[in-house]
């Protein structure tokens, strides 16, 4: 399986976010008007009428837009996936036949599990009907992880799922009702993505997304000394490069797990003390990027120094908190454009563009 089916989920992720962020700017945008309404017109005057009159229509036609072509984008990308894997069933080439013959007497014999694990590891995610017959072996064997992708049916049932409650999200979300932040979560479309390729059997993420999914793995366990252990056992056992990205993601969320005393007590506390180093220097270097923004001259400048250090979360951080000072919408609406551009080019990562 190519990582490239994982898109739909990718899509319906960017389109919340995406539409959270423009229909939050907007009802502030509509809040400003009203204000804006009292200080410059007369209350009761024919202009003070007439220009309140345009701001709620106004507001909602910029809302229903947004809506109208994110929603547009997520079912083009809906009714590619399930044109894909409807066309996979239909796949039965003549070499598919030959390894069903090659592999057909596996189905009267016990195989172990190392056994299969081979047998997967070389044919498995290949081909559609191979996988169900593996499925049918492991289910013979009493093996639990089949280690391929589930049946059309399952994954149609998943697609559905995410569809429905990317539309409820987009057609409901108001800036107030609850539920949709945990529809809308990264912990939500993981589990989603995990049912859909059965736990990624096939899928080669880079670090840093199999880094997020781990941490959203870890951060659904029991109490936080099991967290933190879980986490733990992930960085004793990961790359340089993949501890980095955990502790980054773990950092940005503000996870206490990065100050818990069982991290002294796991073996990867010099993991920790190494990443707080390096951190440092983005703070730094933070601190120099807004300088350079408080003195650019012109948007096209400063949007510039927001885009090259948008990846740097202690950026992003001050920035935010700079936008909410000031109330700059000029500011805002760069920042969020870059965000944008940013969430779009990840996308386009996932696809495998």
């Amino acid at each position: 399986m190519k990582k490239e089916q994982l898109e739909i989920f990718a899509t319906a992720k960017l389109c919340m976010d995406t539409f959270k962020n423009r229909y939050d700017m907007a009802k502030a945008k509509k809040g400003e008007r009203f204000k804006s309404l009292k200080r410059n017109f007369v209350p009761g005057s024919p202009m003070f009428a007439a220009e309140r009159d345009k701001v709620t229509p106004e507001f909602e036609a910029e809302v229903e837009g947004a809506r109208d072509g994110l929603m547009k984008e997520f079912e083009e990308v809906f009714m590619r996936t399930v044109a894909r894997e409807k066309a996979a069933v239909t796949v039965v080439t003549g070499s598919t036949k030959e390894m069903l013959a090659a592999l057909q007497y596996l189905e009267g014999m016990p195989v172990s599990l190392d056994e299969y694990n081979a047998l997967t590891g070389c044919f498995g995610g290949k081909l559609y009907w191979l996988d169900r017959f593996f499925e049918r072996i492991a289910d013979k064997n009493g093996i639990a992880k089949t280690g391929v992708q589930p049946s059309l049916t399952a994954k149609l049932a998943v697609l559905e799922e995410l569809a429905e409650n990317t539309k409820q999200f987009l057609n409901g979300y108001d800036g107030e009702k609850k539920n949709f932040i945990v529809t809308s979560s990264e912990k939500y479309i993981f589990s989603l993505e995990d049912k859909y390729t059965n736990g990624y059997s096939g899928i080669c993420l880079n670090d840093k997304e199999q880094a997020k999914r781990m941490v959203s793995k870890a951060m659904g366990k029991g109490d936080s000394l099991e967290r933190s252990c879980t986490l733990a056992n992930m960085l004793r056992t990961a790359t340089p490069d993949m501890q980095n990205e955990i502790l980054s993601i773990l950092a940005e969320s503000g996870h206490t797990s990065l100050t818990d005393p069982a991290m002294r007590f796991t073996g990867v506390q010099n993991v920790v003390d190494r990443f707080r180093k390096e951190d440092a220097k983005l703070i730094k270097a933070a601190d120099a990027a807004m300088e350079q923004v408080d003195s650019a001259k012109s948007r096209p400048e400063y949007a510039g120094v927001v885009y090259d250090n948008f990846d740097n979360r202690h950026f992003r951080k001050k920035m935010e908190e700079k936008i909410a000072a000031t109330n700059d919408w000029e500011l805002k609406g760069c920042y969020e454009n870059v965000r944008e551009m940013k969430q779009n080019e990840a996308g386009g990562a996932n696809k495998g563009e």
